[in-house]
């Protein structure tokens, strides 16, 4: 399973290259990068049995990439110019923390803190990116939109993650907790990069009504 998961990564990365719908879409490029850092790691670094004691360290790295670029994804697509503030002290708060973990925790050991937090945050910025668009009149066919299917496959990696990744901190070396983790996490990386895969092949179909809307708060 782990290495189907690892494959996956190749699926939306292959899809933008030559079926992407708009190559110049936020999210469609965010993807694109996120695709493009994960296979490296897999494939080039993780695949070198000599880096794998520093697999806990890039698994830090990672997080802070990954979050980076849904920080910019989130930022651009979220409307609310009171959110977006808040968004900008949350962005500053975790770079200090995700640094901080990688700096001071051991290379020996899974920290899975940075990537619970990481998890919550975004399952917070789905949710209101969500509630925005339904209260939004000026949005039609929300559903053809790349971003929607882009927050559906974020919203259920984060919240189906999230727990696996708190526990994860104390039983990551038990056997047992290891073949289940290992399960749950790739079975929701596989469905993340399929629901990706489809943003890929969608036209932003989104109509706006013709009459002037007030800029959003």
């Amino acid at each position: 399973m782990r290495n189907i998961a690892i494959l996956s990564d190749l699926l939306p990365l292959i899809l933008f290259i030559f079926f992407a719908k708009s190559k110049k879409n936020i999210g469609l490029r965010v993807v694109f990068f996120l695709a493009i850092y994960s296979i490296i790691v897999n494939f080039f670094i993780l695949s070198n049995r000599q880096l794998w004691q520093y697999s806990f360290l890039i698994g830090r790295i990672a997080t802070i990439v990954e979050f980076s670029l849904f920080s910019i994804f989130f930022f651009r697509v979220i409307e609310s110019r009171t959110f977006k503030k808040g968004m900008v002290a949350i962005s500053i708060l975790m770079a200090a923390y995700l640094i901080y973990s990688l700096i001071t925790f051991s290379n020996n050991s899974f920290d899975s803190v940075p990537s619970g937090i990481t998890a919550m945050v975004f399952f917070i910025y789905c949710i209101f990116y969500l509630f925005e668009r339904v209260r939004d009149p000026t949005s039609l066919f929300l559903y053809s939109s790349p971003a929607f299917w882009i927050v559906v496959a974020i919203i259920i990696y984060s919240a189906g993650t999230f727990f696996p990744f708190i526990y994860a901190q104390d039983y990551i070396n038990k056997s047992g907790f290891n073949q289940e983790y290992t399960l749950i996490h790739s079975t929701l990386y596989i469905l993340k990069n399929l629901l990706f895969s489809a943003a890929m092949l969608i036209s932003d179909k989104t109509i706006k009504s013709s009459y002037p809307m007030n800029k959003k708060k």
